[in-house]
């Protein structure tokens, strides 16, 4: 599924779904949470112009929706995943815990979509080569988000992360291989 992009806003130096979006395609394959070989650190894809299709039209929904700058994954730790929208979930894919997830936007942003009818999914990555953990997490947030308890709400969160961090792994079977090419040219 490819998103319509808000004009004017660029990935800049986020480079987190090159990292965490796992890929297996006949040209590249790279496991969950590698970074792509393809990719530089901070500056985005070294072969951007010939990238494959996938890489061309997934885009975090940051993207997407009248989001602050300070949900850029890279600055809030948050990947507002796409997968599930079609079905009124919204997956938000924890890298690492933030005090963005403390803050009084994230508070608001997640409570108006709950309002709105949408569930929340929280999600975190698990060892390189697995596949992350996902728990639809609404009901739980529901009680706090009600309250206008942000304390809570932000406990609650915390204590989702911490469940979802002792789920059993598995692994994503992806074996590393980067073949994209210009036509008639040698793998990079």
């Amino acid at each position: 599924m490819s998103l319509p992009l808000l004009p004017g806003r660029t990935c800049g130096g986020c480079v987190e779904c090159c990292r965490v979006i796992p890929l297996k395609l006949p040209e590249l394959a790279k496991p969950t949470g590698e970074l792509c070989a393809y990719c530089v650190d901070g500056a985005g894809c070294s072969v951007h112009e010939i990238r494959p299709n996938t890489c061309r039209i997934w885009f975090c929904l940051w993207r997407v929706v009248e989001l602050s700058d300070d949900w850029r994954p890279d600055r809030s730790g948050v990947i507002v995943r796409p997968d599930g929208v079609e079905d009124g979930v919204i997956t938000l894919y924890v890298l690492r815990r933030s005090d963005f997830l403390a803050s009084p936007e994230f508070f608001v942003t997640v409570a108006g979509w709950v309002a709105e009818g949408i569930e929340v999914a929280l999600s975190i990555p698990g060892p390189v080569g697995t596949y992350p953990a996902r728990a639809v997490v609404t009901d739980w947030l529901r009680p706090a988000i009600e309250d206008g308890d942000t304390d809570a709400f932000t406990t609650r969160v915390l204590m989702s992360l911490d469940t979802l961090a002792e789920h059993d792994f598995q692994p994503d079977g992806i074996v590393a291989r980067y073949a994209v090419t210009p036509s008639g040219s040698q793998p990079i």
